[in-house]
């Protein structure tokens, strides 16, 4: 598969948080793990002030389904974590 490929569907997630500092703190939580098929999905994770933005890119959209569903079950589980932190 090419690398333009990869691009032909997109799913963009923007997170909000209560604040940048946990915003910032998901982002590094999450991009910990890399892709299992990093030649078939594409996820970039960046922060813009209190929101986390996911952008995953993929030509399969069943794989791009998975990925985003087992991050979302990741993003609840920081959620929980940050919030019995403080």
């Amino acid at each position: 598969m090419e690398n333009g490929d990869l691009k032909s569907n997109k799913l963009l997630l923007t997170i909000p948080f209560p604040s940048d500092e946990t915003a910032s703190l998901a982002r590094d939580v999450l991009s910990v793990d890399k892709e299992l098929k990093g030649n078939l999905l594409k996820k970039t994770i960046s922060v813009d002030g209190s929101n986390l933005i996911v952008e995953f890119y993929s030509a399969d959209l069943k794989l791009l389904r998975v990925a985003s569903n087992a991050f979302l079950k990741n993003i609840v589980l920081v959620v929980k974590t940050i919030k019995l932190l403080q």
